[in-house]
């Protein structure tokens, strides 16, 4: 009998799943200091930016001190050969805040880092396999760290936002990419219905 593989729906990551996310992480008492620091940071970043995770692995503290000190930074994306810039809320600075303190901590370090060295970033696959394992152990089936630029692009289309200017703001070279990420979620379906 010939088994039949699933293609799963890929979730979006709301507030309600970012907050869950956080509580948990900074709860979990059996999750490292320095592994539960590099969680809380990389979440934020995704969260907020839709940024890739191999693009906050490459932050550094100096960046986040220019982006709390001119609420904008460009940032090169390897991936494209481009720059993209990356903004400051008020609810972004609020986490930057809560997660970083910058009397000692050296401008050079990577925000991400191993618990020997804060100058070396942890390998790229491993911290992938490491974030996405705990979201799936979090919020379950269907989430990885790329649910995250399909949130805040999904949110931002549902806002009715113009998808040139999400396609910028997210870095995407084409709108039809940017048009391909945008997955309602069932909360949006359903107040969408009308019968």
């Amino acid at each position: 009998m010939k088994k039949i593989k699933v293609k799963r729906i890929k979730e979006s990551i709301t507030e309600k799943e970012f907050k869950k996310l956080m509580s948990y992480v900074r709860g979990d008492d059996s999750i490292r200091e320095n592994t539960r620091i590099n969680l809380l940071r990389t979440f934020i970043f995704l969260y907020y930016c839709g940024l890739r995770l191999n693009e906050v692995q490459e932050l550094k503290i100096i960046d986040v001190k220019n982006l709390l000190k001119n609420e904008m930074i460009k940032i090169y994306i390897s991936k494209t050969s481009s720059e993209r810039k990356v903004y400051l809320t008020p609810t972004f600075k609020k986490e930057i805040n809560k997660l970083f303190d910058f009397t000692i901590e050296d401008d050079s370090n990577k925000i991400i880092h191993k618990s020997t060295s804060k100058k070396t970033g942890i390998n790229n696959i491993v911290f992938i396999q490491q974030v996405n394992s705990k979201m799936k152990e979090i919020l379950g089936e269907g989430f990885t760290s790329h649910s995250f630029r399909q949130g805040l692009i999904t949110e931002m289309g549902s806002k009715s936002i113009n998808i040139k200017i999400i396609s910028n703001f997210i870095g995407h070279k084409n709108v039809s990419t940017t048009l391909g990420y945008i997955k309602p979620t069932d909360d949006q379906i359903k107040n969408s219905l009308v019968r």
